[in-house]
């Protein structure tokens, strides 16, 4: 049990160290010990402080020299770039597929101008807005009755719609099918058309800043599609988008190219299209 006289005890040496610590204090305060400490930290701080402002200017700098270096480059490049694939593709006729909007208008045109720069004509430019495959069973029954598909299933209806797709883009009827012809009406396809001709190879847009975008609804298809038909088809994407599925494109057996939207980008383009139409 406690007694009486631990609990005087207790009090006193509370009261002794809480007087301690005012002694203590007090002394500290008196000889300035606190506060040139807290000068010292302070000047430590302003100092790191300096040194980071520095830093950050040194590596500003460096920036602005690297994105002139950059630019300078970009420059040098679009100079060049007519004279090294002048007459790479002289008459020939490219389409362009835009799946899941994977290239700009501004990237669709420079891609344009390149074509025209290596002798090459834009037959014709088919965006496709929407997946291929239905989600709903009543449009895999109305797309499959289009396309005369007796036992239906999302992925089949699939197929056939990039199948019929892809006829169109490369022109080698003078009509649309059923099914093309209902998504042309709906909001599937837009299209832009340059020449009533059949091309000579197809290039197909991937990626895309759409997070929903899934290259198995729609590029893969279309990428078969093409390969079915025997028709030269090379991939690219932008350096733009936001998703890309270069990997999932490779193992279709597709050439691909990356950074479409550059200079080196569009060149390699040019190469792989004039070997690929010409079987090298």
């Amino acid at each position: 049990m406690i007694g009486l006289r631990y609990h005087i005890t207790s009090t006193v040496a509370i009261f002794i160290a809480l007087g301690l610590g005012i002694f203590l204090g007090s002394a500290i305060v008196k000889d300035d010990t606190l506060a040139r400490h807290q000068e010292s930290l302070i000047s430590r701080i302003e100092s790191e402080f300096t040194l980071l402002r520095k830093d950050r200017d040194a590596l500003y700098a460096r920036l602005m020299k690297t994105e002139s270096l950059l630019e300078d480059s970009l420059a040098f490049g679009e100079k060049s770039l007519t004279g090294l694939i002048c007459g790479k593709l002289e008459d020939k006729r490219v389409a362009l597929v835009v799946p899941g909007r994977g290239l700009s208008y501004d990237e669709v045109n420079a891609v344009t101008a390149t074509l025209r720069s290596a002798g090459a004509s834009l037959s014709q430019v088919v965006y496709i807005t929407k997946r291929l495959e239905p989600i709903t069973s009543e449009d895999t029954r109305e797309l499959a009755e289009f396309c005369g598909i007796a036992k239906p299933s999302s992925h089949v209806v699939g197929q056939a719609l990039a199948d019929s797709i892809a006829v169109l883009a490369i022109q080698r009827g003078t009509s649309c099918s059923p099914a093309v012809d209902a998504l042309l009406q709906s909001d599937y396809l837009e299209i832009d058309l340059y020449e009533q001709a059949q091309c000579n190879a197809v290039i197909i847009a991937g990626g895309s800043n759409d997070p929903a975008h899934t290259p198995l609804y729609t590029d893969i298809p279309i990428i078969k599609a093409f390969q079915r038909l025997n028709m030269p088809a090379v991939l690219v994407e932008s350096g733009s988008v936001d998703f890309s599925f270069i990997t999932e494109y490779a193992h279709e057996g597709i050439p691909t190219i990356e950074q479409v939207d550059t200079p080196m980008g569009r060149f390699s383009l040019i190469e792989q299209l004039a070997k690929s139409i010409n079987g090298d």
